[in-house]
């Protein structure tokens, strides 16, 4: 696979669509559960990397 910008933006683009079908069906509750994984992932990826 080619490394580039547009595959970066190809990405953002199925990972921005499946957050909004996700909102569109999931109730509110979850996003929190979301967001704290989400926090946890980042966190541990900065560790790792950083």
């Amino acid at each position: 696979m080619r490394k580039g910008r547009k595959n970066y933006l190809g990405c953002g683009a199925i990972i921005a669509g499946i957050v909004i079908f996700l909102a569109l069906v999931l109730p509110t509750d979850f996003w929190w559960f979301i967001l704290a994984a989400v926090l946890i992932g980042a966190g541990i990826w900065f560790i790792r990397c950083c």
